[in-house]
């Protein structure tokens, strides 16, 4: 619901207790189908240029992501024309979906193409929004950047290969700065802070219902699963319950986000930026379980990228316990630094031991998880 405050009429206004709306939840549904297609790729090619392959294109489809939720937390009042314009971007977002199955491939035109016309369309939702005062600083930026992302984009279609992934890098390397040159409007056009989390929460949640998704579909080879197949769904399941219950329970990161100062912007972003290894390793985490239940003895590779996938899973949740429920800063206390040394050494473990089997690596990456987690906190970062 909306809601019009009197003290305040050059930006939009929203009631406190803000939720997502039934558009948002379906928007992410869509976004997740195309990250599962993008799974499926990774899948087909279980191996380090895939993995960076699948890293490339996940950064690239998550920062659309990224941008919009920002967007809609800020301005997004159901306006007609705003509804029209998120019509337009689920099916951009689903032509998206179609090219990342491939888009290093012969599908990189559609890839570029879905990638570019998100961007466009983002330029105009901003345009949208001109009409409030204090937002056009925001807007002028951000409109800017879009169309600068979408030239690219649109240049790489018809690029040789040799130019096709610098420009592309370009326009990724755009998404990665543009947040911090716009923190500076962040305390004037704050996301809402109910709202912006929950919005968080849920792309989670959807996402590690993928990953069991990925599990059941690891059992579905045949009419009687393989026992590698049984316990490698087993195996992926348990440890995506495990991530629920370390972001909802342990590190509590859908909580709400107030912005009062430059400290809180700054541990606002590092809070949104510690979902990106989070979001790969669960997306990483489904692949390699697909990939597992079909394996019988591990190839050459194979367990590293397993086990890096839960190193990322681990590594954003440590974050998100700094930016979470530090009170007094962003400096590690002795809590986190151990926590930092266990990873670090079970990681290690897990990568250099030879296990013949899979089911010898799910086993021990499960108990490693588990010692991770049971050290962590509610407060982990505010114990110093």
């Amino acid at each position: 619901m909306n809601t019009h405050t009197p003290h305040r009429n050059d930006l939009p206004q929203f009631a406190p207790d803000r939720r997502a709306s039934w558009f948002e939840l379906f928007f992410d549904l869509v976004f997740v189908v195309a990250v599962a297609q993008l799974n499926g790729g990774y899948v087909a090619h279980y191996d380090l240029a895939g993995a960076a392959q699948f890293a490339f294109g996940f950064l690239a489809m998550w920062w659309c992501w990224l941008g919009h939720t920002f967007y809609a937390t800020r301005f997004d009042q159901e306006l007609p024309a705003q509804r029209a314009l998120g019509l337009l971007l689920i099916l951009t977002v689903a032509w998206l979906g179609y090219g990342a199955a491939d888009y290093a491939g012969d599908l990189h035109g559609v890839f570029a193409s879905g990638i570019a016309a998100f961007k466009l369309l983002m330029a105009g939702a901003y345009a949208l929004v001109w009409r409030w005062p204090a937002a056009r600083p925001m807007v002028r930026f951000y409109g800017t950047v879009y169309l600068l992302q979408a030239g690219l984009w649109l240049l790489s279609m018809d690029a040789a290969p040799a130019m096709r992934w610098p420009l592309w890098s370009a326009a990724l390397l755009l998404d990665l700065v543009s947040p911090w040159l716009a923190g500076r409007f962040a305390h004037e056009v704050p996301p809402h802070a109910e709202h912006l989390p929950e919005r968080f929460g849920l792309f989670t949640i959807i996402l590690l219902g993928e990953s069991v998704a990925s599990a059941v579909h690891a059992l579905g080879h045949g009419a009687e699963p393989a026992l590698e197949a049984r316990i490698a769904a087993v195996g992926g399941t348990l440890l995506t319950f495990m991530v629920w219950v370390a972001y909802f329970e342990r590190t509590r990161s859908h909580e709400g986000r107030h912005i009062a100062n430059a400290q809180d912007g700054l541990k606002m972003r590092l809070w949104a930026f510690a979902h990106l290894p989070l979001y790969v390793g669960v997306a990483s985490l489904a692949a390699g379980t697909m990939y597992l239940a079909g394996q019988t003895q591990l190839l050459p590779g194979a367990q590293e990228l397993y086990v890096g996938g839960i190193g990322l899973l681990m590594l954003g949740l440590l974050v998100l316990s700094v930016a979470q429920n530090s009170e007094s800063g962003l400096h590690l206390g002795p809590r986190v630094w151990l926590q930092l040394l266990l990873a670090a050494g079970l990681l290690f473990a897990l990568a250099t031991i030879g296990f013949a089997q899979p089911v010898y690596l799910l086993v021990a990456t499960g108990v490693a998880f588990i010692l991770q987690l049971a050290l962590a906190s509610e407060r982990v970062a505010g114990a110093h």
